[in-house]
């Protein structure tokens, strides 16, 4: 019986693994090298989330929990100093997606170059600007605190990102802390 007819006599339950055995021994005849390798050699300005589970993709309100960050930049050309705002969550990811990095950042990372979360200089709103982490130090007004209890806190003002809607406006702003659900965030994947 000729090989290329085994996979045919196989269970399905052990067709998946005849086929992952084959395309590991291809990879290796052909020394393929690892997807790492690619995203580190040939592309390595390619924004790649950090693997923090819980820490990425939509940011929902607690308190308004269909409510979500967004950032629709006016072009690619220019993507940043417009101001982040808070819109019904649509799963679709793009203008939704963020993460909390491990340099404390709201990075919005669909795009390239990276948005970071920043206080707007003069008022409590949060706007998009050139991230900075990584390899420079990241600026003190990009820094937040992902707190256990859900609250982010801006670290150079000490003050709490808070859900604000009503007719003028809805987006996240920096308020005083206090215990409410409207300052209280969480992450869910999309």
């Amino acid at each position: 019986m000729p090989l290329s007819s085994l996979p045919l006599l196989l269970p399905l339950s052990l067709y998946a693994v005849f086929i992952s055995v084959r395309r590991k021994h291809l990879r290796e005849k052909l020394k393929c090298k690892p997807f790492k390798w690619f995203l580190e050699n040939v592309y390595p300005d390619l924004p790649v989330p950090e693997d923090k589970p819980g820490h990425f993709g939509m940011l929902k309100n607690k308190g308004m929990s269909n409510f979500c960050f967004d950032y629709n930049s006016v072009s690619e050309m220019n993507m940043f100093e417009r101001r982040i705002v808070l819109f019904p969550c649509h799963g679709k990811g793009q203008n939704q997606f963020f993460e909390y990095t491990s340099y404390k950042e709201i990075r919005y990372n669909t795009h390239y170059p990276e948005g970071c979360a920043t206080r707007k200089r003069g008022s409590d709103f949060l706007k998009m600007s050139f991230c900075r982490g990584n390899e420079q130090q990241v600026p003190e007004n990009q820094k937040f605190i992902f707190r256990e209890d859900g609250t982010l806190l801006h670290q150079k003002t000490q003050k709490c990102v808070e859900a604000i809607i009503n007719i003028s406006i809805s987006a996240p702003v920096l308020r005083p802390c206090s215990n409410s659900d409207l300052q209280k965030w969480f992450f869910q994947e999309i």
